[in-house]
């Protein structure tokens, strides 16, 4: 990871903030709000999200193209077919931990959504708390399947707070999966908490994610 150090310049791209809105109905809004940074000569963006009063910020991988609504952002990594990642963000009604009961349902939820007319379908690796965002327990299940004459794989990240579930899904080909499994899982690491009363953090700052122990 580079250096943050030195930043030569840093400048900011509005493409929509939902904050009022957000204040007012509660819960993430993952329309971005884009800033751009240099550091050692390279170009870096980090996005901020809004969560009740809070803001979220975090830092996609180097080059993958994005594009966001509220509930959902699309990720495309550069040059690699059939390739793509989600954050998706869904209400809860009450908190619900990731228990054993839990385990099962999202690993139903990942196989069911796979592609119509996949065959083979296999729950490969299952993980308890692989990152824990701001505190919050997650859970990872990664399934293969073949589709179009092809092997993929696909992971699914969830992590429950007390009135959202957030969902990090990649997808892509067995060849691709693993070094972009590494990109996506690393900038899942950048995603920070901050009260709007807080300063900003520094790009690349370590934030409120991190691999359990």
């Amino acid at each position: 990871m580079p250096s943050f150090s030195v930043i030569i310049a840093r400048s900011t791209i509005a493409l929509a903030v939902a904050a009022a809105a957000s204040s007012a109905n509660g819960g993430m809004d993952l329309t971005p709000a884009v800033s751009e940074y240099v550091a050692e000569g390279a170009k870096f963006q980090q996005l901020t999200f809004q969560y009740n009063k809070q803001q979220i910020e975090y830092e996609p991988p180097t080059g993958w193209k994005f594009d966001g609504g509220p509930k959902q952002l699309h990720l495309k990594p550069p040059q690699k077919n059939f390739a793509e990642a989600t954050i998706e963000v869904s209400a809860l009604d009450k908190p619900q931990p990731l228990d054993e009961n839990a385990h099962k349902v999202l690993k139903e939820q990942i196989l069911a959504s796979l592609p119509v007319g996949s065959q083979f379908a296999k729950v490969e690796e299952e993980a308890t708390n692989p990152v824990l965002l701001n505190g919050n327990e997650s859970f990872e299940v990664t399934v293969s399947y073949q589709s179009i004459g092809e092997k993929f794989f696909k992971s699914a990240l969830f992590v429950n707070l007390k009135d959202t579930q957030l969902k990090f899904r990649l997808t892509a080909r067995k060849d691709d999966f693993q070094a972009l499994h590494r990109e996506f899982k690393s900038s899942i690491l950048s995603w920070h908490w901050r009260d709007e009363t807080e300063a900003p953090a520094q790009p690349g700052q370590a934030g409120s994610a991190a691999t359990a122990p």
